[in-house]
């Protein structure tokens, strides 16, 4: 959920913090080391995740399965990281957790070169059950410039 700009964002507590940071540690490696059937078990049954750029959005733990089988190829056998920085959390219910953050995906080839992909802004949404998090939805915003002149959107850091 993006913050307005008058304002900062809302204190958070460092436990909460520290919770949503162990669960992307936990999360991204499973996909990093194609695990893939593990990592989808991190999003509710439910769970939805959208590539905004790319104009498509996927729900449910067989659809993301499915969706990400047929991707995995595309890397061949490149080691694929995730980089996260810039969190902003909110709690913004009992149970629910607004998370919106940078990341930068680096992929290595077999001779050590690294290519970085376009950076992204990651809108999730968390859900604790049963003092577990997981992710019910996910939206992905490639960086993309604006044409020369056109102006720029705000985005959630704005």
């Amino acid at each position: 959920m993006p913050h307005p700009s008058s304002s900062a964002p809302a204190r958070v507590m460092v436990e909460l913090h520290v919770e949503v940071q162990a669960f992307y540690a936990f999360q991204l490696p499973l996909l990093e080391d194609r695990r893939l059937e593990e990592f989808v078990l991190t999003f509710t049954e439910d769970g939805s995740y959208a590539q905004v750029k790319d104009g498509w959005e996927l729900a449910g733990r067989e659809n993301l399965l499915a969706a990400m089988s047929a991707a995995i190829p595309y890397y061949g056998n490149k080691v694929f990281r995730h980089w996260f920085d810039k969190f902003v959390i909110e709690q913004v219910g009992e149970d629910e957790i607004s998370v919106v953050f940078r990341s930068l995906v680096s992929v290595t080839d077999e001779a050590g070169n690294v290519v970085l992909e376009p950076s992204s802004t990651v809108e999730d949404l968390l859900v604790r059950r049963d003092g577990r998090l997981f992710t019910r939805s996910r939206v992905v915003r490639r960086d993309v410039a604006a044409p020369v002149g056109a102006p720029a959107e705000a985005g959630p850091y704005s």
